[in-house]
Parts: C-alpha cells; structure tokens; sequence
C-alpha cells in the first residue's frame, strides 16, 4: 500500500520535473519569439499560448491515443504526465521570456563596447530574466501539481498522487478523515510553491507584452521554436480530425446531443454545456466585482491570491464539506459550484484589471470626483469605457476558466448539474468510439473557441501599442 510520504513525493517530482522542462524549453522559444516581426509575434504567441489556457483534462484526452497504445507502468505514465505539462507551459515560460528581453538602449551599448550577441545573452539579458523566469517555473510546478484530470486520464490509473488519492478516499471509499489528511498534504505543498513564487514577482497569469528583440535568435533556438509550434499545431489538427467520423463527418457533433452509448450520460454533452454556460455568467459576476474592487487598492492583496496556492481538488472537498452543514435546500443547490468556481477564477481577473486600474490617469479620476461623481458613477462612467479591452480579456478568460474547471466540479456536481469538464471526462474514460469521438467533438469546440479569443486579445494588445 502506498504511503503518505511516497504520494506526496511523487506529487512533488512530477512538478518539479514538469516545471525544469518547461524552462528547458521555453527559454529558447522565448528568444525565438522576441527576435520575430510584430505580426510574427502576434501569431505564434497567440498559437503557442493557447495549450496553456486549456484545461489540463483537455491536454489528457488529446494524450489517450498516444497513452491507450502503450503499456503503462507507473514510471512510464509519470514520463507521459510531465511530458504533457511541458506542452502545456512551454508556451507560457516563452511569453514570460520574451517579455522580459532587453530594450534597444541595453543592446545598443553592449554591442558599442564590443560585446557580441552571445555575450550579451549570457552576460546581461539572461541574468535579468532570472528573477522572471524562476518565478514562471514555479507556477508551473504549482499548476502541474494540480492537474487532477490530466493525471487520471494520461495516467491511466497507474500513477496516484496526493489529489488523486484525495477523490478516491472521499469519493469512492467515504474515507473523509484520509481525505482531509492527503488535503492537508496538498495545501502545505502547493502554499510552499505559491510562498516561493511570491516572492519573485507577481503571482498569476498575465498576457505580457512582447517587445521586438535586436538580439537574433540562433539556429538551436529557431529549430526548438518551430519545433514546437508544429507540435501545438499537430496536436490541435488531431483534435480537430478525430472529432470527424469517417462515415459521417459530423456525426460526432450531432450525437452531442445525446447521452454516449447505451446512455452512459446522465444529461446530453449539450445540456451539460449549458450547465457550464449558466455557472460561468455567475462567476464572471462574482469574480469581476471582486477582482475589480480589490484592484483599485493601493497594496497588492496577498489574500485575493491566496486560492491559487490551493488546489481546486482541496476546495471541492472542503465546499462538500461544508455544504454537509448546510440546509438541503442549499446544498443541492446549482449555485454551489459556481460560488466555489468563483474562488478559483478570482485571482486570474484580479491579475489582469489590477495592472489596467493601476495605469488609469489619476488626474482623470480627481476630475470626476470634484465634478461630484460617486465611486459607482466614476466606475461605471470614466474607468470601464477606459479600461474596456482589459475588463473584456479579464471577462473572457474567467468565462474559459469556468468552462473548464473540472476539480471543485468532480466533486459537487452530479446528476443534471454535471458540467461540460465532467461529462467530457466520462466520456474519455468509457471504452467506444462514439464516446470518445464525442469527447474530441466537444475538445475540438473548445479548442477553437479559446484560439478565438487569445487571437482578440493578442490583436487589441498591438493596437493598444500602435495607439501608444
């Protein structure tokens, strides 16, 4: 029987190893993607970005064509989960590396005392970038040791780490006191990783800008940065051609309409989908009004950042917990999952309208209050046309949280409340072409809706520094 000590180990390894390869690799993408035109930029960032905002559930069912034709052991399947966390975050190390390159001036007067672009990397850009690229690593190693559905699913039942093991004492044998203690486990690693990162720089996601470098990127770099977007973009048509059935085209994305085969399902993948849609305008609400409120303070709040240090696993069984208190009525109320959902999606909003409410003219602001406007006026009248993009972005990337939150949702949403992530992870785990075909049908939609709206958000960020 495996212990405690050895879950939270191999908890602690895959996203320790998970977090070293996407450095690894992402540093040199990173230098590739400075060195590229503006429009270059915008492309492939946008492209390489996106694996990043998938949920980690997705990334694993791409992985079972690959997984189902191995013979998995728990080593091997440890390789494969942190194989799939690199092509996750690789592309967000990259985002973090080359928004951090250096300006015009730097390079200029390096290259006047004779310093070649070698030199000038290792010398002086590479040491400034540390501080931003441990802090990169670090959330990466904190969000590896938190994707739950990846590891069921790439996993294959071989590799059981400290979440894994959380949903199966709670859900499966009722063992709510091992429960808790593997909860326990999980919150002191994940806050440790969270402390750490913390002090580097800001903690949480945030689309940096990405300046044009003079510095050229090597061969060794363009290779590994081709390389790699070739791999996202393989991934994705593989997606999108098994989402196709062979005799009818579509029919995977008509049968959503369905319960799976032989009525696996509970609600129809569209049903479930509507569940998430009605659960995401709730958070996009909740966390909005929040974030936005705690944005315009003066410090940063360490409390509104605080849940992502803590797994989404931990949170749905601390919610089911306390919703075990709670009036029936309450309790199998639909809300609970948004309401919780909410806790998590907060810190991503909070990141992205603090540094937007931070950049607002103050002089503007003092205006509107002497002309008697009331904080609610000022906001709803003078910051939010402002600040319209970034309130946009923050709103359409709490929405994909939402949408694709499975941990809290695996453990309070059942029967006609299930969500799209959970339903897709029934549907993956089912043997039948049918269900699995509809899994990739539903991955396939996803996959072009967050494409979407990263391209958007990429395209405002340029005509923002063009207006600039």
């Amino acid at each position: 029987m495996i212990t405690n000590l050895e879950l939270l180990l191999t908890t602690a390894f895959i996203a320790v190893v998970s977090a070293g390869l996407s450095v690894i690799f992402g540093v040199p993408f990173g230098a590739w993607l400075a060195s590229l035109t503006e429009r270059q930029q915008r492309l492939v960032g946008s492209i390489s970005v996106v694996p990043f905002l998938l949920p980690p559930l997705l990334i694993g069912i791409a992985a079972l064509p690959i997984t189902e034709t191995l013979v998995l052991d728990s080593n091997l399947g440890i390789l494969m989960i942190v194989l799939a966390h690199a092509f996750m975050n690789v592309g967000f190390v990259g985002r973090v590396v080359a928004g951090s390159s250096l300006d015009r001036e730097q390079v200029e007067a390096a290259r006047l005392d004779g310093a070649s672009d070698s030199l000038i990397r290792k010398a002086i850009q590479l040491p400034q970038q540390l501080p931003s690229i441990a802090s990169a690593a670090l959330l990466v190693a904190l969000y590896s040791a938190t994707s739950y559905g990846l590891i069921l699913l790439v996993g294959a039942g071989q590799v059981r780490t400290l979440e894994t093991e959380i949903a199966e004492a709670a859900l499966y044998r009722l063992d709510l006191e091992q429960a808790g203690t593997l909860a326990i486990l999980q919150t002191l690693l994940t806050l440790a990783l969270f402390a750490v990162a913390s002090r580097f720089s800001s903690i949480g996601f945030q689309l940096n800008q990405v300046g044009r470098s003079l510095i050229k990127s090597t061969w060794m770099q363009k290779t590994l940065g081709l390389f790699y977007v070739g791999l996202v973009l393989f991934v994705f048509a593989q997606i999108l051609i098994r989402s196709l059935d062979s005799s009818s085209p579509f029919a995977n994305f008509t049968n959503l309409t369905s319960q799976g085969t032989r009525s696996l399902l509970n609600i129809s993948v569209v049903e479930a989908a509507l569940n998430s849609g009605r659960n995401l305008l709730v958070v996009v609400a909740i966390s909005f009004v929040v974030a936005y409120l705690f944005a315009g303070k003066l410090k940063q709040s360490f409390l509104i950042l605080l849940p992502i240090g803590v797994s989404s696993v931990v949170i749905g069984l601390g919610a089911l917990f306390i919703t075990g208190y709670l009036p029936r009525e309450l309790s199998s109320s639909w809300l609970v999952v948004p309401i919780v959902q909410s806790l998590i999606a907060i810190p991503l909003a909070y990141q992205i309208l603090r540094p937007a409410r931070k950049s607002l003219d103050g002089e503007l602001l003092d205006a509107a209050q002497l002309d008697g406007a009331g904080s609610v006026r000022r906001i709803a009248q003078v910051e939010l046309p402002l600040l319209r993009r970034p309130v946009a972005t923050a709103a359409a990337f709490v929405a994909m949280s939402s949408l694709g939150e499975f941990g809290a949702a695996s453990f309070l949403a059942f029967g006609s409340q299930e969500t799209l992530p959970v339903v897709m992870f029934r549907l993956a785990s089912r043997p039948g072409s049918e269900n699995f075909g509809m899994a990739m049908a539903a991955g396939a939609i996803y996959i072009l809706l967050t494409a979407w709206i990263v391209w958007l958000s990429s395209k405002s960020s340029g005509t923002q520094r063009q207006a600039q």
